[in-house]
């Protein structure tokens, strides 16, 4: 470690330098050192790099092209471990990054997001930092609008810290559904998906959110009809399965019947297909306990559900996975899937509890 570190002491030095233009350097040759490089991340953590990045980032002397850098390093630092990001957030980035927000520079303000986008869907930082500061939900309320890269930034922060009522409350306080709408019919395939999968957590077991939604219409076209849209067999697999999971929470608060087309001619028939062994292993975990939902209370879904695509049988193959081993080339794939197949079964056995809920005919079936 001694060798290594001394290795990495030189760039942490250079970081010190009275000449600006040396700094800038080693910041850049800083950059290239630690992608892809976890122990080189882990190593310039240990000798102090973070608080002297956040220094200069914080400083007005520093030029913007300094402090867009040093957003760049830390955003890097914060992809490497989870022991990273804590040692991060010890350090007190977050503020730091919030204030990056209000510089009038575009490129700082999208570095400064994708470092805290990056820092956001670590399982280690609270989601409750995000709230902490009225003013930062209205501001970023406001940065959507800069470019697709804010867009494509800010709708994942949301998306990954609205966890429960609270949060979906507070961001639909703040126009949430009126600013995100539009950008669902952007020209960018990620802001696209970004702002589909905020809908699908601000609406989840959310009769206010989902009630909103049913009557907001872009471009002339109601939501549910551009979800609809999205959720089309010739659409990537995770714009189909977010789009249903939006249609299903709309219909599970009340917003959309039970016997809208759009649910059973659009949505059970995509989750059902989400359950065949042609998908991954986290399509059909996901495929599965979204459609469990989805029918949980309603017989006639239950019904329908039960004789779609032979599902009952298909749902068989979750408890013997992976069914063939010389189908699956890639080792590392299958040692994944090994370690998650009691995700499959779990998400079977909810499925099969959702489905004979109320009919004892496919209780038999089962």
């Amino acid at each position: 470690l001694q060798e290594v570190t001394a290795s990495s002491r030189h760039y942490v030095d250079r970081l010190f330098d009275l000449d600006p233009q040396k700094v800038l350097q080693g910041v850049i040759d800083m950059k290239n050192a630690v992608i892809g490089n976890n122990k080189q991340k882990a190593n310039l953590i240990v000798l102090g790099a973070v608080p002297r990045l956040l220094y200069l980032l914080q400083q007005e002397s520093s030029s913007t092209e300094l402090r867009t850098e040093c957003a760049v390093v830390l955003g890097s630092l914060a992809m490497g471990t989870e022991n990273n990001v804590k040692s991060l957030l010890d350090c007190h980035i977050i503020p730091a990054l919030l204030q990056g927000l209000l510089s009038p520079d575009l490129k700082f303000i999208e570095a400064c997001l994708r470092c805290l986008r990056t820092i956001f869907i670590s399982p280690v930082t609270p989601e409750d930092l995000l709230y902490t500061d009225a003013t930062v939900i209205s501001h970023l309320m406001a940065l959507l609008s800069r470019s697709r890269y804010t867009q494509e930034y800010i709708c994942q922060i949301f998306s990954h810290c609205c966890k429960g009522p609270d949060h979906q409350t507070i961001l639909f306080n703040h126009g949430a559904v009126q600013n995100i709408a539009h950008l669902l019919v952007s020209t960018s395939y990620k802001v696209r998906m970004q702002a589909l999968k905020c809908f699908s957590v601000l609406a989840f077991e959310n009769p206010q959110v989902s009630m909103t939604l049913v009557n907001v219409s872009v471009d002339g076209e109601l939501l549910p009809q551009i979800f609809v849209k999205m959720l089309q067999r010739d659409k990537p697999i995770e714009m189909q399965l977010t789009s249903a999971k939006c249609l299903t929470s709309m219909c599970r608060a009340g917003a959309i019947r039970t016997d809208d087309p759009c649910i059973v001619l659009k949505t059970l028939p995509c989750l059902v297909r989400m359950c065949s062994k042609d998908r991954l292993l986290e399509e059909r975990v996901e495929g599965a306990e979204t459609l469990a939902y989805l029918i949980e209370t309603d017989v006639e879904l239950q019904r329908m559900a039960s004789i779609t695509d032979h599902l009952i049988t298909m749902l068989a193959d979750y408890f013997k996975y992976p069914s063939s081993v010389s189908a699956i080339t890639d080792i590392k794939r299958l040692d994944h899937d090994l370690k998650h197949a009691h995700e499959l079964r779990q998400a079977a056995f909810k499925l099969y509890a959702a489905l004979g809920a109320n009919d004892e005919d496919i209780r038999k079936k089962v």
